[in-house]
C-alpha cells in the first residue's frame, strides 16, 4: 500500500534537491528521488523478487533495464529508465520502449527526477504517441503530482491492473484530443474543398426551401473563412451527435438553449454539463453533476486521503459535507436521504443550493491540484461564488 502523504513529502524534498543543485547525475536521481518515491509507492527496494536494478534481458545482445518491477509470478510488469536532470530526450524514450518490448511489458516510465513520462510501450502509433501522461514536479502542484504518480506507479494499482486501465483510458482521451487538434488545424488553415462542398450543399438546400438563388462559390468561401476567423460553436444538437458517436454522455436531441444563458455558458432545462480534460459530459441536473465530478476527481487524483482533505476544504460551520456514513456528512436523520454515495464508498451531502455545490467543486479542484475553469469547466449554472 502506498502512503500518499509520504509521497507528497518526498516530492517536496525532491524539488528542494533539484532547485538546490544536489541532484546532478543519474545516480543522484536514483538515490535522492526515484528510490524514495518507489519505496513510498509500495515497492520493496531490498527484495529482488519485487524490483531489480540493472536487470539484464538477453536477446541477441544484452539489454539492461535501469529498474524492472515484478508481479507475484515474477513477470516484469513495469520498466523504468532513469536519466540525469535535463537529459530526457527521444533517445531515452526509444530505449525504454525497446527494452519493454523485449519482455512485453505494458507500462513504462522515463524520468530525470523532475519530469516523469509514463508510456504504454505496446500501444499503437509512433513512439511519441505512446506517451499517456507526463508529470513535471517543477510546475505541477504537490497534491496533483502525488496523485498522478500513485495512479500509475503504486504497486497495488500496478498489480491489480488499475494502473494499466487508467493509462489506457488516458491514451483514448489523448488520441481523441490529437484528432480534434488535427481536424481543427486543417479547418483553421482555410476552407478545404470538402468543407466548402458541404456548406454549398446545405446552402443550396436552404435556398431551395426559401425560393432564392444559391450563393456563389466565392461567397461560400468567404463565409466559411469568416466563421473560422471569428470562431464558432456547435449547437447542442451537434454536440450531442459527437457525444453519441464517442459513446459518452446522454442524447440531447430534445434539448434547446433557454433564455437567460450567460456568456460562454449553455443552460439546458433539466440538464447539467461539465467538461473535464477536454471531454464534455452531460448529467440530468446539478446534483448529479456534483456527485459525478467529486467521484471523478477521487478516481483520478484522490488517493487514500482525498476525502479527508476534501472534508476539511468544504466543511461549513456545522457540517462537514462528506463522510464515511450519511451521519458524518452533518445531515440530520430526517435529511440523510440527501446523502449520496460517491466512489470509494463515502457519502456526499447534496442538500445545498447550486451556488454551494459550485463553490465546493471549485474547492475540490484545489484539493486535487487542478485548475477550475480550464481542467474542469462547468457549463451550466450561475457564476461560481468567490471563495
Amino acid at each position: 500500500m502506498s502512503n500518499l502523504k509520504q509521497v507528497r513529502d518526498i516530492i517536496e524534498k525532491a524539488r528542494g534537491h533539484l532547485e538546490g543543485g544536489v541532484v546532478r547525475s543519474e545516480a543522484d536521481v536514483r538515490l535522492y528521488i526515484l528510490n524514495p518515491l518507489l519505496r513510498s509507492l509500495g515497492w520493496d527496494m531490498e527484495d529482488p523478487g519485487v524490483i531489480r536494478r540493472e536487470y539484464a534481458v538477453t536477446g541477441g545482445k544484452n539489454y539492461f533495464f535501469d529498474y524492472a518491477l515484478f508481479d507475484h509470478q515474477k513477470r516484469v510488469v513495469f520498466v523504468v529508465e532513469a536519466k540525469a536532470p535535463g537529459k530526457l530526450d527521444g533517445g531515452a524514450r526509444d530505449q525504454l520502449l525497446l527494452y519493454a518490448m523485449k519482455t512485453q511489458t505494458r507500462l513504462g516510465l522515463t524520468t530525470d527526477g523532475r519530469v516523469w513520462s509514463f508510456y504504454l510501450p505496446l500501444g499503437h502509433g509512433s513512439s511519441a504517441e505512446r506517451l499517456v501522461q507526463e508529470v513535471d514536479l517543477g510546475t505541477t502542484g504537490t497534491g496533483a503530482a502525488a496523485s498522478l504518480l500513485e495512479r500509475y506507479l503504486a504497486r497495488d494499482r500496478v498489480l491489480s491492473g488499475s494502473a494499466l486501465g487508467a493509462a489506457e483510458g488516458d491514451r483514448e482521451r489523448l488520441a481523441l484530443h490529437r484528432a480534434v487538434q488535427s481536424g481543427w488545424a486543417d479547418l483553421a488553415g482555410g476552407p478545404s474543398e470538402k468543407l466548402v462542398k458541404v456548406v454549398a450543399g446545405a446552402a443550396k438546400a436552404q435556398a431551395a426551401v426559401a425560393g432564392g438563388s444559391a450563393p456563389s462559390g466565392r461567397s461560400l468561401n468567404g463565409a466559411v473563412r469568416n466563421f473560422i476567423r471569428h470562431g464558432f460553436s456547435f449547437p447542442l444538437e451537434v454536440s450531442a451527435v459527437a457525444e453519441k458517436m464517442a459513446g459518452r454522455g446522454s442524447p440531447l436531441s430534445d434539448a434547446r438553449p433557454t433564455a437567460g444563458s450567460s456568456s460562454g455558458s449553455a443552460r439546458v432545462r433539466g440538464r447539467a454539463m461539465w467538461t473535464y480534460r477536454g471531454e464534455r459530459r452531460v448529467e440530468r441536473n446539478v446534483t448529479e453533476m456534483y456527485v459525478a465530478v467529486i467521484s471523478q476527481l477521487y478516481e483520478d487524483y484522490g488517493g487514500v486521503d482525498f476525502y479527508e482533505r476534501l472534508g476539511e476544504a468544504i466543511q461549513g460551520t456545522t457540517r462537514r459535507h462528506i463522510g464515511k456514513t450519511p451521519a458524518e456528512t452533518g445531515l440530520l436523520p430526517q435529511h440523510q436521504k440527501y446523502a449520496r454515495k460517491v466512489r470509494g464508498d463515502w457519502y456526499l451531502n447534496t442538500n445545498l443550493g447550486t451556488d454551494g455545490k459550485l463553490l465546493n467543486l471549485k474547492r475540490s479542484c484545489k484539493v486535487a491540484g487542478i485548475a477550475y475553469g480550464s481542467d474542469l469547466l462547468i457549463e451550466t449554472g450561475p457564476a461560481v461564488p468567490p471563495d
